[in-house]
C-alpha cells in the first residue's frame, strides 16, 4: 500500500512537472508571439509536436543516449591511456591522442545534457535547463575541436598521399602541436562571447523557498549570442565536415589506385615507392575515422543547413520548438555515438594500438 502510495505520489509530481512545462510554454509562446516583428505570427496553438510527443522521445531516446555515452567517456579513457603510452613523437599519434581528449569532454556533455527534463529538479539549487544551457557552452567548443582535429588527420593523410617523401616534414609533431593550440585559443575567443551574453541571477523560488540561480534569458543579447554561435561552431563545424568528406572521397579512390600500382609493380619485379605498408594502414585507418565522424557530424550539419535556408525551422519558433528540440536531441546522439566507436577503429586496425593496449592490460592483471 506504501508503495502504492508512493507511486501515486511520484506520478502527481511528473504530471505537476509536465503541466508547469506547458505553463512556461505557453507563456514563452504568447510572448514571442505578442513581440514577433517581423516574424509572421502562426495562428494555431498546437504545436508540430507537442510537449508530451517530445517528453515520450525524450525519455526513449537520452538513456540509450546516456548508455552510450558511458561507454564512450570509458572507451576513450582507454584511448589516451594507450596513445600516452605509445610516445607522442609522431604527428599523427598526437592528433589522434588529441582528438581522444576531445572526443572525452564532448561526450562528457552529452551526457549531462541528456539528462534534461527526465526527473523532478525542482528541489536543486539550479534547474536542469539551466544546468544544460551551461554545459551546451563545452558541447559547443569541443565539438568544433573534435572537427577540427578530424581535419588535420584528413589532410595529413591526404599530404602522405600526394606527397609521401614530403609529409613528415610537413606535418611534424610540433606543427601538429602548434594547429591544435592555435585551434584552442580560436575557439574560446570565438565563444567567450556568447558565454557573456547572459548572466546569471538568483531568486527565492515560490514552491522550495530556497535560493534557485537561473539564467536570465530576458536579458539574453541575442545579436552577440547568435553571432559568437555562429563562428564558434556553425562555420567551424560546416567547413571541417566538407574538407573531411572531399578528403574522404580523396583517400578511397587514391588509395584503391595505389594498391593497384603496387599490385602491378610487385607483378613486374618493380619497386615502388608511392606508399609503405605502415602508411597504407594508417591510411585505411584514417579512412574508417572519417567516415564514422562524416556519419555522427551529418544530421547537426543538414539541421543547420535547412535551419539556413528556412530560417523559421528554429527553436524560438513556436511550432518547431519541441520538434526541433528532439532533432538535437537525436543529433547530439548520433554525435556521442560516433565518439565512443573510435576503439574499435584502433584495435582492429591499428597492430601497435592493440599490442600496447594488452601490455597494460597483462600489467593491471599482474
Amino acid at each position: 500500500m506504501g508503495d502504492l502510495f508512493l507511486s501515486g505520489k511520484k506520478s502527481e509530481n511528473v504530471k505537476q512537472v509536465a503541466m508547469e512545462k506547458n505553463h512556461r510554454d505557453d507563456a514563452l509562446l504568447s510572448a514571442m508571439n505578442d513581440s514577433s516583428g517581423n516574424r509572421p505570427v502562426i495562428p494555431t496553438t498546437l504545436p508540430l509536436m507537442s510537449y508530451k510527443q517530445f517528453l515520450d522521445f525524450h525519455m526513449c531516446v537520452s538513456p540509450i543516449t546516456i548508455a552510450i555515452c558511458t561507454f564512450g567517456i570509458v572507451s576513450n579513457i582507454v584511448n589516451i591511456v594507450v596513445f600516452y603510452k605509445m610516445g607522442l613523437s609522431s604527428a599523427s599519434t598526437i592528433s589522434l591522442f588529441s582528438l581522444a581528449i576531445a572526443d572525452t569532454f564532448n561526450i562528457s556533455a552529452v551526457m549531462v545534457m541528456s539528462f534534461e527534463d527526465m526527473f523532478d529538479d525542482r528541489h536543486l539549487p539550479m534547474r536542469m535547463r539551466d544546468v544544460t544551457f551551461v554545459t551546451t557552452h563545452a558541447f559547443y567548443f569541443f565539438s568544433a575541436m573534435c572537427s577540427w582535429i578530424t581535419t588535420i588527420i584528413s589532410m595529413e593523410r591526404s599530404c602522405c598521399i600526394i606527397y609521401p617523401l614530403k609529409v613528415k616534414q610537413i606535418f611534424t609533431p610540433r606543427t601538429i602541436f602548434a594547429l591544435i593550440t592555435g585551434m584552442v585559443i580560436y575557439q574560446i575567443a570565438a565563444g567567450l562571447p556568447k558565454s557573456l551574453a547572459t548572466g546569471l541571477t538568483t531568486t527565492i523560488s515560490s514552491l522550495t523557498n530556497q535560493t534557485v540561480t537561473f539564467f536570465d534569458f530576458a536579458k539574453l543579447d541575442i545579436f552577440m549570442y547568435t553571432t559568437s554561435q555562429f563562428v564558434s561552431f556553425s562555420v567551424p563545424n560546416l567547413i571541417c565536415f566538407f574538407i573531411v568528406l572531399v578528403g574522404t572521397v580523396f583517400f578511397i579512390i587514391n588509395f584503391k589506385q595505389s594498391r593497384q600500382l603496387r599490385n602491378t609493380m610487385s607483378g613486374s619485379g618493380e619497386k615502388s615507392d608511392k606508399m609503405s605498408d605502415k602508411d597504407a594502414r594508417l591510411i585505411r585507418l584514417v579512412i574508417f575515422i572519417c567516415i564514422i565522424y562524416i556519419v555522427g557530424a551529418a544530421p547537426n550539419t543538414g539541421l543547420f543547413l535547412v535551419q539556413t535556408a528556412y530560417p523559421p525551422l528554429k527553436r524560438n519558433d513556436p511550432y518547431f520548438a519541441n520538434f526541433i528540440h528532439a532533432l538535437n536531441i537525436a543529433s547530439n546522439s548520433f554525435q556521442a555515438t560516433a565518439s565512443s566507436v573510435n576503439i574499435f577503429v584502433y584495435f582492429i586496425m591499428g597492430s601497435k594500438f592493440k599490442e600496447t593496449l594488452k601490455e597494460i592490460a597483462l600489467c593491471r592483471a599482474n
